[in-house]
């Protein structure tokens, strides 16, 4: 689950007369219990819990697999001119629903949650990064480069941002240029799954299928459940 994360910003809210009453008893219901989570963060939200409330029960509903009404509870939230929000808290909100459109399959919707957020409070690297994935699922592998290379701008030692961009190079069939940034990624987190598949991708189309091969299998060996660990499968496959 990409846990939202604005329960880690928001302040505890005012206790209600539910089990949930706060941020942090929100976090620890939804890891035992995401269903019965979001039915309490309902009743957070009818006694008074607002805000916090409403952003308990779109993790619950992440968390359940309900990216799509996540999304839109949240983009709701962050256009209700009733809700006392600043702008900068809404643009995070509406990146939290961008994230969870992109997480629906739906990267058109998380664009225009981007674009709405982008238009309330400046991008940071988080949020480049984030437009990067939206575009990267629309197959605009040149809109996915030029928001990594600014979120890099802003913070050079993301391995994540690294890693993606070596498969927008790579998507948009530069290999050669992929495999440094790749390498990159690797270096500055050994064991970040895309960093593991990027590197090796790039290795592969470069030559050095033996390379590739090792980190895939690496990949594999520790990140069993990652959603990269069926390619890098398939990819073993083909090299044999």
């Amino acid at each position: 689950m990409r846990r939202l994360f604005l329960l880690a910003l928001l302040a505890a809210a005012p206790a209600a007369r539910a089990e949930i009453a706060s941020t942090e008893a929100c976090a620890a219901a939804v890891a035992a219990d995401p269903a019965a989570a979001r039915e309490d963060a309902a009743l957070w939200f009818r006694t008074g819990g607002g805000v916090a409330a409403r952003l308990c029960e779109a993790t619950a509903l992440a968390a359940l697999g309900a990216h799509a009404t996540a999304a839109e509870l949240l983009t709701n939230l962050a256009l209700n001119p009733n809700r006392a929000m600043s702008e900068t808290l809404r643009a995070i909100v509406l990146a939290d629903a961008a994230a969870q459109w992109l997480d629906a399959g739906q990267p058109d919707l998380a664009a225009v949650a981007l674009d709405r957020a982008d238009a309330l409070a400046a991008a940071g690297p988080d949020r480049m990064v984030l437009r990067a994935r939206v575009a990267a699922a629309a197959g605009d592998w040149p809109a996915a480069e030029a928001a990594l290379r600014a979120a890099l701008a802003a913070a050079p030692d993301d391995a994540l941002a690294h890693a993606l961009l070596a498969a927008a190079l790579r998507n948009a069939g530069d290999p050669a240029a992929a495999l440094p940034e790749a390498e990159q990624a690797l270096r500055l987190a050994p064991d970040l799954p895309e960093a593991l598949f990027e590197t090796g991708a790039a290795l592969a189309e470069t030559g050095d299928t033996a390379r590739a091969a090792d980190l895939w299998l690496r990949l594999i060996e520790a990140h069993p459940e990652s959603g990269l660990t069926p390619l890098a499968r398939a990819n073993l496959q083909r090299l044999d």
